[in-house]
């Protein structure tokens, strides 16, 4: 006899006997009537692709496709399959696995509002997309999905053009039928190809204006190809809403884990729905070593008993697998399991449901892979079981029995054994929500993957607790939170009488939120864009009322249910403005013994963290201010990497620097001007993680047209106090290392006697004894945060405004034994100084002018110099006026040759300063207030050949 099979929109003949069915969709067998019978689809699990792919050309074989260091897929004479496995490198070989899952389940039907076309989930108006859109923010950018189409429903007025070839992809190298126009025959008949065209509608409802590609695929590697056809096409947002049977050990590896990676590093980033498993849909259950009492069978009894069968609704049931943690041993000492397929024996004379029990079953078939042969720790992968007895099939129930292979290894060792499935329920209690989550794509390690879970109903009123019950959930099992982000779920959709629901309605949700992030210049793509989304949320059980409190991320919601703000407005001109020193105030400390900063953020942020301080009207700084002085400050940081501060929703995440960090867990400071975005916050966006401190140093606030005080002259930069030189050391002072002690600050020629308020310096440690720090301040003040931290065989600078203290003077103190080095840039103005309107502050979106590494004339040489305009251009952004007389930058070094520094100077000659220093191969950036030459340039001088990148924030008038 002869069964359709229905898998999620593949429906595939497969031959059905009185016997186990257990051909995986897409295999060499269920595809056969569409090749040559002499030729067989295999997929090899390998980690030298290359070296196999050729293997397999020799052979006679054809390589479709690959997943770079794990998987290739292949046509091959059928009598070459054993060749094939016992090739060199070659670690097991299977039938392609299909990749596509999407599951639904019905809900109540949701209210409709606002977002694209006459259908309209709550979801808009609950992430607060609506207030964007009303703002004329729609997201206007390309968005990819993957999953099943019928273009036939695909309603132009719900979904927006039909797409046109050059907007649609399917491969299908298993075939499946995947790619079968019939497919699109436009009726709603549940084979699953209506799944795609309700993402798409979720998509439009969130982002109205979202150019949408749309792709199909059957195995890894035609995923694969198409993540290259979704970045030719400039798509940088894709969401995909289906499952896929196990492939790794759940830890974020394996062959999914890497088309994930590589889509990363193609700038794409990923959103994909958590799964629908945490009921009923996976079980995981500790095994002992000594399974005697059972028979060696797994007992899947909860008490002391012993039940060695697990119920499943379903007569057929499609698995994701039953995959044990023997992952990382060799082949030789893994545990072998079998899976047995039980069906119950049929009794007529019974009711409904009455007389299924295990003495009243019968051995039907199983599943074996030789786990000592090279088979990874994983049974009936992408399996579809069907369990039938010589009386018909049994009234949708099945049992499997997991058998422990005699004589196979254990290592004394229990083992961990989970089961999961991709369509059918588990029975007998065994099921479990806790590391459902731990499935392909899912439990990548990638920051750009974000996974989705669903919270249904989408207000969150349904349950005192809003997490849907489907809702898959982490850890992963190397212990990482899982979801990333949760996001409404049971949509209103046209294509569902009740609603669209499960996580596959809430990925493109996020998918959608980030189209309108990207479109409102909120964040890069790539990382930049995907830590947005994740910053944009609430914490749930902060919703749920005073019964729950905030507890931060966990593995029901992730970090939160995305929420977007208030939509960033079009600025306002911004009036230039003058400086008011501060005594330096701490508004931030995230390390643990720090009790500055919101409760919730104590501790380091994670990897592609960010927060947002409120600036504006808080403390000493007035509501009226439009930009601060700050020290920011890196500790832990367990990578190098970078950290940017921005106007909050004003400036791009990812597009500047701020301060680099070039070596892991190093305490690194850096000066910035940061102007005041939304609300009269900044936005603070690390990349490695770590602890941040935020010391603000003074605050612009708008003045006249003509003012005195808090006006920036800028200066030719010149040195003044250099502890290694003699003739630049002040009177009474010896040239030494001094340890604890402090040195007054010469004064500049160039700098007047009086009307002076400050100076703006650029203060350099260098020679160093011992790690410690210079703290540059007002002579005989209080003592305050530090200025530079030093390490020994580096030497370390930082740009300071430090106001005048004692006889108008300023020291530098250091902790521990260094040489100084101190420049002067310019000073800001007092009351007593002439009444003019030049030297005022005007901030910009802080943005990237100039980085050399894009430019065609590449790095700097060692020993040259390069002029950069700055002013009067259209375009690159920041658009900075003609006629300004300096700026506020940050300078960074990266890719240097060897030790050495740079000088940014206004004129022709080049004056005895340096602006930062670097080690070989080691970023590293300092903020800068310069002068800038008459054309509205500077010239930048490397001693060592280095690449070099100019972020500007602001100007000050001429």
């Amino acid at each position: 006899m002869s069964r359709l099979r229905l898998r999620f929109g593949l429906t595939i003949v497969v031959a059905v006997s009185a016997s186990l069915v257990a051909a995986p969709v897409g295999s060499a067998a269920s595809a056969s009537d569409a090749r040559d019978d002499t030729m067989v689809m295999i997929e090899v699990l390998t980690d030298e692709t290359g070296a196999v792919g050729d293997a397999i050309e020799e052979l006679g074989g054809t390589v479709v496709g690959s997943v770079e260091g794990e998987i290739v897929q292949a046509e091959v004479p059928s009598d070459q399959v054993d060749e094939v496995a016992s090739a060199e490198d070659v670690t097991f070989v299977r039938p392609p696995q299909l990749v596509s899952r999407p599951p639904t389940q019905p809900r109540l039907r949701a209210d409709v509002g606002p977002g694209f076309g006459a259908v309209i989930g709550q979801n808009v108006e609950i992430t607060n997309a609506a207030a964007w859109q009303a703002a004329g923010i729609d997201g206007s950018v390309k968005v990819g999905i993957i999953d099943y189409f019928d273009l036939g429903l695909w309603n132009p007025v719900e979904n927006g053009p039909v797409p046109d070839v050059a907007h649609r992809f399917c491969l299908d190298s298993a075939a499946s039928g995947l790619c079968d126009p019939l497919n699109s025959d436009g009726v709603n008949d549940g084979d699953g190809f209506e799944h795609g065209v309700a993402v798409a509608q979720v998509v439009r409802d969130m982002a109205p204006a979202a150019e949408l590609f749309i792709a199909s695929t059957a195995t890894v590697s035609d995923l694969r190809a198409a993540i290259d056809w979704f970045a030719q096409n400039g798509v940088m947002i894709i969401t995909r809403s289906l499952g896929a049977a196990y492939d790794g050990p759940g830890d974020g590896t394996g062959p999914l884990a890497a088309v994930v990676d590589y889509a990363a590093a193609r700038g794409i980033t990923w959103f994909n729905s958590t799964g629908n498993d945490a009921q009923d849909g996976y079980a995981r259950i500790v095994v002992p070593a000594d399974l005697g009492q059972s028979g060696g069978y797994v007992d899947f009894d909860n008490g002391p008993g012993v039940d060695t069968y697990l119920r499943l609704s379903g007569q057929c049931v499609l698995f994701d697998g039953v995959r044990w943690n023997d992952w990382d041993k060799p082949a030789n000492l893994r545990t072998d399991y079998i899976i047995e397929t039980w069906a119950p024996i049929f009794n007529p004379d019974l009711a409904h449901g009455e007389g299924f029990n295990p003495p009243d079953l019968q051995y039907v078939d199983s599943t074996d892979d030789v786990q000592a042969n090279g088979a990874p720790p994983l049974e009936a992968a992408d399996a579809f079981l069907c369990a039938q007895n010589n009386f018909g099939f049994a009234d949708g129930i099945s049992y499997i029995r997991i058998q422990r292979k005699p004589g196979t290894s254990t290592a004394g060792d229990p083992d961990i054994v989970e089961i999961a499935l991709g369509s059918g329920y588990l029975e007998l209690g065994r099921s479990q929500a806790s590391y459902s989550a731990a499935k392909p794509v899912v439990d990548s390690l990638n920051p750009q993957l974000i996974a989705v879970g669903a919270i249904d109903p989408a207000d969150g009123s349904g349950s005192p607790e809003a997490i849907a019950s489907y809702s898959s959930q982490g850890p992963t099992n190397d212990g990482r939170i899982k979801p990333d982000v949760s996001a409404p779920s049971c949509v209103a959709s046209p294509l569902y009488q009740t609603c669209f629901n499960g996580t596959s309605a809430a990925s493109p949700s996020a998918a959608g939120m980030a189209a309108l992030l990207l479109d409102a210049g909120v964040a890069l793509p790539g990382p930049p864009l995907a830590a947005a989304v994740r910053h944009f949320t609430v914490d749930r059980n902060a919703v749920q009322g005073s019964t729950a409190s905030p507890d931060g991320p966990d593995n029901k919601y992730g970090i939160g249910q995305i929420r977007l703000p208030s939509p960033p407005t079009v600025a306002a001109p911004v009036a230039a403005a003058a400086y008011q020193a501060l005594t330096p105030t701490r508004v931030l400390d995230t390390r643990t013994t720090s009790p500055v900063g919101p409760p919730r953020l104590v501790g380091k942020l994670p990897p592609q963290g960010i927060l947002d301080l409120a600036i504006a009207g808080v403390g000493a700084v007035p509501a009226s201010a439009t930009a601060v002085a700050v020290n920011i400050t890196s500790t832990d940081a367990p990578l190098a990497s970078y950290i940017q501060a921005v106007p909050f929703l004003r400036s791009p995440f990812g597009a500047s620097s701020t301060l680099n960090i070039a070596v892991a867990g190093s305490v690194k400071p850096n000066f910035a001007i940061v102007p005041l975005g939304v609300d009269g916050k900044i936005s603070v966006y690390t990349v490695a993680g770590g602890n941040i401190i935020v010391d603000v140093l003074g605050y612009f606030a708008p003045t006249d047209v003509a003012v005195a005080a808090g006006r920036f002259v800028a200066i030719d930069p010149t040195r003044t106090l250099d502890t290694r030189t003699v003739d630049l050391v002040p009177t009474g002072w010896s040239a030494h290392l001094p340890t604890g002690e402090s040195v007054v600050v010469p004064a500049a020629a160039n700098v007047p006697a009086s009307g002076v308020s400050a100076l703006v310096l650029n203060v350099t440690s260098t020679d160093a004894l011992a790690p410690g720090f210079l703290r540059a301040e007002p002579t005989g003040s209080v003592p305050s945060s530090s200025t530079v931290n030093y390490v020994p065989g580096s030497a370390s600078a930082n740009t300071v405004i430090v106001p005048l203290g004692a006889n108008g003077t300023v020291s530098v103190f250091t902790s521990a034994g260094s040489h100084i080095v101190v420049d002067v840039t310019g000073y800001i103005t007092d009351a007593t100084a002439a009444v003019v309107s030049t030297g005022r502050f005007v901030p910009v979106p802080t943005g990237r002018a100039y980085d050399s590494r894009s430019q065609a004339a590449g790095a700097l040489v060692g020993g040259g110099a390069r002029s950069v305009q700055l002013t009067g251009l259209a375009s690159p952004l920041p658009v900075i006026p003609a006629g300004v007389v300096a700026i506020s930058l940050n300078l960074t070094a990266t890719d240097e040759v060897g030790p050495g520094f740079l000088t940014a100077y206004p004129g022709a000659a080049l004056p005895p300063t340096s602006t930062l220093n670097f080690s070989a191969g080691q970023p590293v950036a300092n903020g800068a207030l310069l002068k800038l030459s008459a054309l509205g340039g500077l010239n930048v001088f490397a001693l060592q050949q280095s690449h070099f990148v100019i972020d500007l924030n602001g100007y000050f008038t001429g």
